[in-house]
């Protein structure tokens, strides 16, 4: 049965422990752990000691080490690939297999749409750093997970895997967020590009991003789950029947609506496919 998990850093800014306990009591799982936007001290990567053991039950999802690709600033782009891999090099240690990142924007910060990342360019641009990073990964035995977005240079489904065909490495595994691919101009097509990634990403799929929304002066705005267009009743049933054992991560759920997201999730995963 797939498993149920939380951003870490959508609960509070906690220790380790604390967070750990949060997240348990409201049932799920495991967690997304941003470091530095989740935990009140700084996490000294020679000494986990302290992060591994508060976080067995629940576990460790994915780390997210969250960097900008194709930044104009190639300092930045540096420092991305450094934090990146020092992630990669720790991940083992904390029972961890993923690390997650997105495909980036030239517009710098924040990774709003920049033209060039609908290029060739721009993609060719992306590969060549995550081909640095699957061979990280392959050396300490961790997976990369990739993301893509509507604003960002994997802007589809289809662009993703163009990008996944080109790096060529099983060390290169996929998150879906279904809301990133969605605009005010497609968001109506959202169960067709959900489908389209799930035959297009087929086993490289390894978590599932769970956002819903609504459409409201031209913009699409994140509800709790379940309060929204999204037919999680149609996405979770075809989750479980095509990938079972991906884990699915609220993201951007946040107050109230994470224990009611929690319960209405829980609920449709417990009935019959």
């Amino acid at each position: 049965m797939n498993k149920l998990g939380i951003r870490a850093h959508d609960i509070g800014k906690l220790s380790a422990s604390d967070l750990a306990k949060e997240v348990s009591n409201i049932g799920f799982d495991g967690v997304q752990l941003v470091f530095q936007k989740a935990l009140q001290t700084d996490v000294d990567f020679n000494h986990l000691e302290e992060v591994k053991n508060a976080f067995t039950k629940p576990f460790i999802m994915m780390l997210g080490a969250y960097f900008n690709p194709v930044h104009p600033d190639q300092n930045e782009v540096e420092k991305g690939i450094l934090k990146f891999e020092e992630h990669l090099k720790i991940a083992k240690r904390l029972n961890c297999l993923y690390v997650g990142t997105e495909t980036g924007s030239y517009q710098g910060s924040p990774w709003t749409y920049h033209p060039k990342n609908h290029t060739y360019e721009g993609m060719h641009e992306a590969i060549s750093v995550f081909k640095r990073l699957v061979e990280t990964a392959e050396k300490h035995d961790a997976y990369v997970a990739i993301e893509g977005a509507y604003q960002h240079v994997a802007y589809s489904p289809e662009r993703l895997k163009l990008m996944i065909d080109h790096i060529n490495s099983p060390r290169l595994k996929v998150t879906v967020d279904l809301f990133n691919y969605l605009n005010p101009y497609n968001y109506q097509d959202r169960m067709e590009i959900f489908e389209k990634a799930l035959k297009l990403f087929d086993q490289k799929i390894v978590i599932f991003h769970l956002k819903d929304y609504i459409y409201e002066d031209g913009k699409l705005i994140q509800v709790g789950l379940g309060q929204g267009l999204m037919d999680y009743k149609t996405i979770i049933k075809r989750i479980k029947e095509t990938h079972p054992n991906a884990y699915l991560i609220f993201e951007g759920v946040t107050g109230d609506d994470i224990k009611t997201s929690y319960q209405y999730i829980k609920t449709l995963l417990e009935k019959d496919v």
